[in-house]
């Protein structure tokens, strides 16, 4: 079994990465759940810089506000962390260090993240797949923040799905569900297929360089 895991926050400097939503969707079969974790501390416990961090995601990310969540976050991760121990790969995509080494940490384990595989952002695949789907909470929002697209790990980790799921059934041409190695290999091809320019690139640069040097000699 493979699963994404997609994960809100608040990526701080100074705190590495401090958890607030977290989803988790099954690539094989139509399973999916998400959570709003609980504060761990008061929002005046923290530095100034943190709380100026924790104010920018809340309003410009995420919309989740730090006193919202009612899940213990050290519960769930210990939670996920089981659910996670059969699992035989662990996907995301995260654009910050930080939060790859969180995931890592409560998992105990590597996780493969999806931007190594040149996976589109999730406002991009939700363009290509004229897809937008919320948690609860985040709809709840929508409702009354109309003009404010907010990012939904659950919306996220369904989209990601999707495009997994695409280049494993155009891999095979087949419609059934792909298995683990199925999806592997799928990733493996579409990422030698689209960065082949900069490796021709690069190759032509090494050639170039090479007739540079070639000529050097014979001018010697």
């Amino acid at each position: 079994m493979d699963y994404i895991i997609d994960l809100q926050g608040y990526v701080c400097p100074e705190s590495g990465f401090l958890p607030k939503e977290i989803a988790v969707v099954s690539l094989m079969r139509h399973s999916a759940s998400n959570w709003v974790i609980a504060p761990p501390h008061h929002y005046h416990t923290y530095e100034p810089s943190v709380k100026k961090c924790i104010d920018f995601y809340s309003r410009k990310v995420h919309g989740i506000r730090w006193a919202e969540g009612s899940v213990d976050g050290d519960e769930l991760c210990h939670e996920i962390k089981n659910i996670m121990l059969s699992a035989n790969n662990i996907y995301t995509y995260v654009d910050s260090r930080s939060k790859v080494e969180f995931l890592e940490w409560t998992l105990g384990r590597n996780v493969i993240n999806l931007c190594n595989y040149l996976c589109p952002s999730s406002s991009d695949l939700s363009r290509e797949f004229g897809f937008k789907s919320t948690c609860i909470h985040h709809m709840l929002k929508s409702e009354t923040k109309i003009h404010r697209e907010y990012q939904c790990a659950l919306n996220n980790s369904r989209l990601y799905k999707k495009w997994i799921l695409k280049l494993a059934r155009d891999y095979t041409d087949s419609r059934d569900a792909p298995d683990s190695e199925t999806i592997s290999r799928a990733l493996a091809r579409h990422l030698r297929e689209n960065a082949q320019g900069d490796d021709i690139t690069s190759e032509a640069s090494a050639v170039n360089n090479e007739n540079d040097d070639d000529d050097d000699d014979d001018g010697k």
